[in-house]
């Protein structure tokens, strides 16, 4: 049986002081699913919710980054998104506190470490919406391995589903290693895995999970064991036949030339040490503290509220 993994998410409490852009309800991103549900924690963390054009985020004070980013995906949206040229800028999200909030200066280079979309540049139909997408709010610190490899073909496939039923609810979320609090410029919580919750209305749902390193392998879980893993709920009020069965998702679509990925376990994605080859060199990995040691079961907010 898995062992649940602390989500950052988890620091959040209900008692949490939070914040909103836009309309708060963002019923074009959820419709009648509802907003995920974050676990809660005793200590209780500073989050916000923003709400933009076509996605919206609940984002922590104590990794700096999002919980989750939420999307609303159409088919006619995702074919539209093709002509759209990528010609936007990351930029920090002001209407985050100052203390709160990712900088720029955080994403320095040389770390083997991307500044990764959690909703992809490439789901968004206009300008506006995509340029959207470059909040610092809507990113995580990932290997460049795995942004430009296996989980730019997860996210391939993902389009390709929506193209192929019509629509999906989509929702992305990191995931941290429980035993290191590992941290890029001593700011940004380092995800140990990505996770990617789609939901197709009719048909069924289920999640892509991922390393955050170079090792080509992924899992599909259900939603409910998703939930238990990562202590986000994506889709809350989801039926429960949906929530413990998953649907059958597509296998990673590798750009042409490259590999595809390796479909595991989640036992085996979540117990395995990570090929360490393509990680940053030891005096890198030392300075930006990226996780490399396998999943543990002290909770995750312990490390990260140590901090605070």
């Amino acid at each position: 049986m898995l062992r649940p993994l602390v989500l950052a998410a988890a620091i959040a409490a209900t008692s949490a002081t939070t914040y909103a852009k836009g309309p708060t309800d963002c019923p074009h991103i959820f419709g009648t699913n509802g907003q995920p549900q974050v676990a809660t924690a005793a200590a209780p963390s500073r989050t916000q919710f923003l709400c933009f054009r076509g996605y919206a985020v609940q984002t922590s004070a104590a990794t700096r980054t999002a919980l989750w980013s939420a999307e609303n995906l159409t088919a006619q949206a995702v074919l539209a998104a093709r002509a759209v040229p990528r010609d936007s800028d990351f930029y920090e999200e002001t209407s985050i506190p100052v203390a709160d909030r990712a900088r720029l200066s955080d994403y320095r280079r040389g770390t083997g470490l991307d500044r990764g979309h959690l909703a992809p540049s490439a789901d968004f139909p206009d300008q506006a919406s995509q340029a959207e997408s470059f909040s610092l709010a809507n990113v995580v610190p990932q290997s460049s391995a795995s942004n430009r490899r296996l989980w730019s073909h997860i996210e391939t496939s993902t389009r390709r589903m929506v193209r192929d039923y019509g629509q999906a609810f989509v929702v992305t979320g990191p995931a941290f290693d429980t035993t290191q609090p590992a941290r890029l410029n001593d700011r940004i919580a380092i995800p140990t895995y990505l996770w990617k919750a789609v939901y197709v209305p009719g048909v069924g749902a289920a999640a892509y999970v991922a390393r955050n390193d170079a090792t080509p392998w992924y899992a599909v879980t259900s939603i409910a064991e998703l939930a238990n893993l990562a202590g986000v709920d994506p889709f809350p009020r989801l039926d429960k036949g949906y929530r413990e069965t998953p649907m059958t998702l597509l296998a990673p679509t590798p750009h042409p030339g490259e590999k595809a990925g390796r479909k595991v376990s989640l036992t085996t994605l979540t117990s395995t040490a990570v090929d360490q080859s393509a990680l940053p060199d030891a005096s890198e990995a030392q300075d930006v503290r990226h996780p490399i040691l396998r999943s543990g079961t002290l909770p995750f907010i312990r490390a990260v509220l140590a901090r605070y």
